[in-house]
């Protein structure tokens, strides 16, 4: 598959944190189109997580690649300037449209899941969809448009971060704020299933 969008990671430097960024190529991504099985899915969308970014979507380029020590030191010192450039600098770089044609959609999306909360019984009704495993329990998380945040009427077992799986629902181009991560999509669930490929 083609060259796809920029991973925004997030790496400490002293007090603060400093923003950067790295290609990915989608075929590093667990979730490509190739490994999802067709299935009968009826006028359910089959996606996977490159259709969650908009095609005409261009990063900004790394300003940090040109910086010298000394002007990363500066943008550091955590005087008002500073802190106010390194606000603009977060801002740019944690931009993550969203793809507004699948609000509505019934889709499916392979995922692995990173839990909100669950009770004693491991039960859960809301979580977050992700590409990779461990996304959101460490920082940085993944993009906006990279994570879905997962809502279940009926209690949903949670087994394990490390087994993927299939989610089916209504897909909503929603920002939703949670404690681990900001997501660009929220998904009104019908079934979460175990992931399989024919």
């Amino acid at each position: 598959m083609k060259n796809r969008r920029l991973v925004i990671k997030l790496a400490a430097v002293g007090a603060g944190g400093l923003l950067f960024a790295s290609g990915v190529r989608s075929e590093f991504w667990p979730f490509s189109r190739d490994e999802i099985s067709a299935g009968d899915t009826g006028d359910i969308n089959e996606i996977n997580w490159d259709d969650l970014i908009p095609n005409d979507f261009a990063p900004a380029a790394n300003p940090f690649e040109s910086m010298s020590q000394a002007e990363i030191d500066k943008l550091m010192d955590g005087s008002a300037e500073s802190n106010e450039e390194m606000d603009r600098l977060r801002a740019a770089y944690s931009y993550a449209p969203v793809v507004e044609e699948l609000d509505g959609k019934r889709v499916k999306i392979a995922a692995y899941i990173t839990p909100l909360e669950y009770n004693e019984q491991s039960l859960m009704s809301e979580f977050l969809l992700v590409p990779y495993v461990g996304a959101c329990m460490h920082v940085p998380p993944p993009p906006a448009n990279q994570v879905v945040h997962a809502k279940s009427l009926e209690a949903v077992k949670f087994t394990s971060m490390y087994d993927p799986v299939w989610a089916v629902g209504t897909i909503r181009a929603e920002t939703v704020t949670s404690e681990l991560a900001e997501s660009g999509y929220k998904l009104e669930v019908e079934e979460v299933l175990p992931y399989t490929v024919e």
